[in-house]
C-alpha cells in the first residue's frame, strides 16, 4: 500500500448553475505545480455533494457545463501518474443533490417527517445538507455502481469516501428494516441505532467491494468512528482546521493522541487541514506559520501532511496556493529522517470508554496536561494498558464489564490511577466500583451549587490562600482510609430562585467535611470533574490540583520546561532506535473576534528543557535538521539544556547509546 508523506485534497462540489466547469483545466499544468510543491498524493473529486460525476461514467450524472468526452478526473489521474503522484478519488456518499432532486424516493426522511434537514448543524436553509441520501434505498446500489465504475477504469491509489453521517431515517424502506429486525419506528433510540447500524453496514459493503488492505487501496470514510475506520477502511484521516471554532485548537492534540493508539496494523494516519479558514471559502489563505503549526503538531504525533484547497470550477489555477503549500513542505523535509518511524514517548494515559469525542473532559484535560508539558495517549479500554506508569479516568468513567476487569488487572500489577468526578462509579450497584483505591465511598450528587474548595496547608506555597470555585456540579463522598489533601467548602445558599428571590451572590460559608482531594497509595481522586471545570473556566488553580496529583506519582516526568516557555507552547518526545527527540512548537493561536489565528513563530531561544533519558545513556545533543550541537548537562537520568536560537518548531535530538 502506498504510504504518502506529502498530501493535497482539493474540494470541488459545484453548482449546477456553474456554466464553464473545467473549461480553462490544464491537467498537465495541474500536475506539474503538484510537483513543484512536493506533493505525492493528491484527492480528488469523483462525485461531489451535488451530485455530479467527473469522471467518464457510463451510470452518474455528469455536469452539465463539462465540454462533451471531458473526463477531468481521467486527465488529472493521467497527468499526475507521469509525475509519480498518486490520486485519490472522492466519493460524497451522504449527500447528492441532483440524484434527490430525481428519485425523492432515495432521500432520507427525518423523524419529524420532513426530507428537508435545514436544522443540521445549525446552519440554516443554505447548505449541503438540505437533502441527505437514505443507504436503504436503491441509492446504495447505484453509489456501488459508481465506485466500480472507477475502480475498475483508473489506476487510483484509493478512496475517500464523505458524509457517513448518522442521520435517523422513517423512510419506507428504513421502515422495512426495522421491522424485520424487530426495532420499532416509532421509537426514536431504536431509529437513531438503526440508523448507526446502517452508515456502518453502507462502509463495510464497499470495504468488501474493494478489499481495501488485500488491493494496496487507502481507504477512508468521513464519518465512520475511527474504530470502526480502523476496522473497515485501511488508513486514517484526522479532519481539522482549527481555526474554525468548531474544531478549535484543541482538537487535533485530541484526535493525535488517540488516532496514533487505534490501528492494529502498519497504516497510514494523514492529517488533513486547509490552506483556507472553512470549507467552502475560496476567498482565503491561511498564513505559513497557521498552516506549518498544524503539520508539526501532526507530525510530532505520528501524522503526515495533507492540505486541502478548493479547486475552482473553471479550472482556474491560484499559484499563490500551491506556493504556500511548497514552502511549508519544503520547511518540513529535512526533518523527514527524524520524523520517519518515529514512536511517541509517554508516561500516561487517559481512557476512553466507547467512542471519542471533543468532550468537556476530555479537551480540559488535554489542555492542562500539555500545559504542564506531560506526555499522553488517549486510547480505547480494550487496549494494552501494561506500558503506562500512570491511568486517567477523566471525569465521567463510568465502570463496565471489560474497564472491570482492566482496571482490576492494572492495579494488582502496580500500577497508578488519577480519578476525577464520577469515574469508576458501577452505575448499577451506585457506588464506586474500587472503593480501596479510590479511598472513599460513593454517596450522590454533590448538595452545593456553586462548591469551593482549599488544599491541605502543605500546599499552601501554591495555591491562593482563598477557597477557589470549582465551577461545575460535583459528587459526595465519604472518606475510608485515604489521606483528605483537600476539602470542598459549601456556599452560604446555593444558586437559585426561590420564587422572590435570585440567590446570585454565592459566597463560600464554611468547610463542609466532604473531602474534594484524596489520596491512596495508588490512587489520586477528585471529587469534582476537573477537566470540565477547567473547560468551563480555565483557573490556573485547577490545573495546579492536576500538577499535585501528578506528583505524588509521577515525580519524573519525561519532559519539563522552565517558565520562558509560554503555557501555549507544546511539547511532544518520540523514540528511534538510537535516539529521543524532543519537539517544541511555539505559536499562539490567537482569538480574534469569531475565530482563530496563528501569524507568529515565537521565539524559543534561552528556554532550558530538560527530558528523562529511561536508562539510556546521552552521547550527542543537537538541533535538526542542521545537527547544530547543543551544549547538555547530563544528572541523573536526565539530560538538560538550553535551547540556541530558533522560532516556532524546533526538534532538538537527543543521540543515545
Amino acid at each position: 500500500m502506498f504510504k504518502p508523506k506529502y498530501s493535497m485534497f482539493f474540494d470541488m462540489h459545484t453548482m449546477q448553475k456553474c456554466p464553464d466547469v473545467g473549461h480553462n483545466f490544464d491537467a498537465a499544468d495541474f500536475a506539474s505545480e503538484l510537483h513543484k510543491a512536493g506533493v505525492e498524493l493528491v484527492g480528488f473529486h469523483a462525485k461531489c455533494n451535488q451530485g455530479f460525476c467527473y469522471f467518464d461514467t457510463q451510470k452518474g450524472i455528469r455536469h452539465p457545463s463539462l465540454k462533451p468526452g471531458h473526463d477531468l478526473f481521467g486527465d488529472v489521474v493521467r497527468e499526475c501518474n507521469k509525475l509519480g503522484i498518486q490520486v485519490s478519488a472522492y466519493f460524497n456518499c451522504g449527500l447528492s443533490y441532483e440524484n434527490a432532486l430525481e428519485h425523492t424516493d432515495w432521500c432520507r426522511i427525518g423523524l419529524d417527517g420532513n426530507i428537508m434537514h435545514p436544522e443540521i448543524f445549525d446552519i440554516g436553509w443554505v447548505t449541503p445538507y438540505m437533502r441527505t441520501m437514505c443507504p436503504n434505498s436503491p441509492w446504495r446500489e447505484y453509489l456501488l455502481d459508481l465506485i466500480r465504475e472507477v475502480r475498475d477504469k483508473y489506476p487510483v491509489a484509493g478512496f475517500l469516501f464523505d458524509s457517513f453521517n448518522v442521520f435517523p431515517c422513517i423512510c419506507p424502506h428504513c421502515i422495512a428494516k426495522m421491522r424485520e429486525a424487530g426495532l420499532n419506528p416509532d421509537c426514536k433510540e431504536d431509529v437513531i441505532a438503526f440508523a448507526r447500524r446502517t452508515t456502518v453496514s453502507f462502509a463495510e459493503d464497499i470495504s468488501a467491494m474493494l478489499e481495501p488492505r488485500k488491493n494496496g487501496l487507502l481507504t477512508y470514510f468521513l464519518g465512520v468512528s475511527t474504530l470502526e475506520n480502523a476496522c473497515i477502511g485501511s488508513y486514517l484521516e484526522c479532519e481539522c482546521l482549527p481555526n474554525s471554532p468548531g474544531w478549535g485548537y484543541d482538537y487535533l492534540p485530541l484526535y493525535a493522541r488517540y488516532l496514533r493508539n487505534v490501528a492494529e496494523f502498519d497504516c497510514p494516519i494523514l492529517n488533513m487541514t486547509g490552506r483556507f479558514n472553512t470549507w467552502g471559502d475560496f476567498g482565503s489563505l491561511r498564513t505559513q506559520e497557521a498552516v506549518e503549526y498544524d503539520m508539526f503538531l501532526g507530525l510530532a504525533n505520528g501524522m503526515r501532511p495533507n492540505i486541502g484547497d478548493h479547486l475552482h470550477p473553471r479550472g482556474d489555477l491560484f499559484r499563490s496556493v500551491f506556493e504556500r503549500i511548497g514552502n511549508v513542505y519544503r520547511k518540513i523535509k529535512p526533518y523527514d529522517p527524524w520524523f520517519e518511524n518515529a514512536a511517541s514517548a509517554v508516561d500516561m494515559a487517559i481512557i476512553v470508554p466507547k467512542s471519542l469525542g471533543r468532550t468537556p473532559a476530555f479537551v480540559g484535560f488535554t489542555r492542562m496536561l500539555s500545559e504542564l508539558r506531560m506526555q499522553f495517549d488517549f486510547i480505547p479500554a480494550k487496549a494494552d494498558w501494561s506500558k503506562y506508569s500512570l491511568i486517567i479516568l477523566a471525569d465521567n468513567v463510568e465502570l463496565d464489564d471489560l474497564l472491570k476487569e482492566k482496571l482490576e488487572k492494572y492495579l494488582a500489577s502496580g500500577g497508578k490511577v488519577i480519578a476525577t468526578g464520577t469515574s469508576g462509579l458501577d452505575v448499577e450497584k451506585g457506588a464506586f466500583g474500587f472503593e480501596k483505591a479510590w479511598g472513599c465511598r460513593y454517596i450522590g450528587k454533590s448538595k452545593h451549587n456553586p462548591a469551593y474548595f482549599k488544599l491541605d496547608e502543605k500546599y499552601a506555597d501554591e495555591m491562593p490562600d482563598i477557597p477557589l470555585a470549582t465551577y461545575t456540579d460535583g459528587v459526595e463522598v465519604q472518606v475510608l482510609d485515604g489521606e483528605v489533601a483537600g476539602e470542598v467548602i459549601a456556599p452560604y445558599y446555593n444558586l437559585q430562585w426561590d420564587g422572590v428571590y435570585s440567590y446570585f451572590y454565592t459566597p463560600p460559608a464554611e468547610f463542609s467535611g466532604e473531602p474534594f482531594l484524596v489520596f491512596t497509595e495508588q490512587c489520586a481522586y477528585c471529587s469534582f470533574p476537573l477537566g470540565t471545570s477547567y473547560y468551563n473556566q480555565t483557573s490556573p488553580d485547577l490545573r495546579k490540583v492536576l500538577e499535585i496529583m501528578l506528583r505524588r506519582f509521577l515525580p519524573q516526568p519525561l519532559t519539563s520546561a522552565d517558565k520562558k516557555l509560554p503555557s501555549f507552547a507544546r511539547v511532544f518526545v518520540t523514540d528511534k532506535t538510537d535516539c529521543r527527540i524532543v519537539h517544541l512548537l511555539n505559536y499562539l493561536p490567537d482569538l480574534r473576534g469569531k475565530s482563530l489565528m496563528v501569524e507568529d513563530s515565537l521565539p524559543l531561544t534561552g528556554v532550558k528543557v530538560s527530558c528523562r533519558l529511561d536508562g539510556k545513556k546521552a552521547k550527542n545533543v543537537f538541533l535538526a535538521p542542521e545537527k547544530t550541537a547543543i551544549d547538555y548537562t547530563v544528572s541523573g537520568d536526565r539530560v538538560e539544556f538550553c535551547m540556541p536560537e530558533s522560532y516556532g518548531y524546533a526538534m532538538v535530538v537527543i543521540e543515545t547509546e
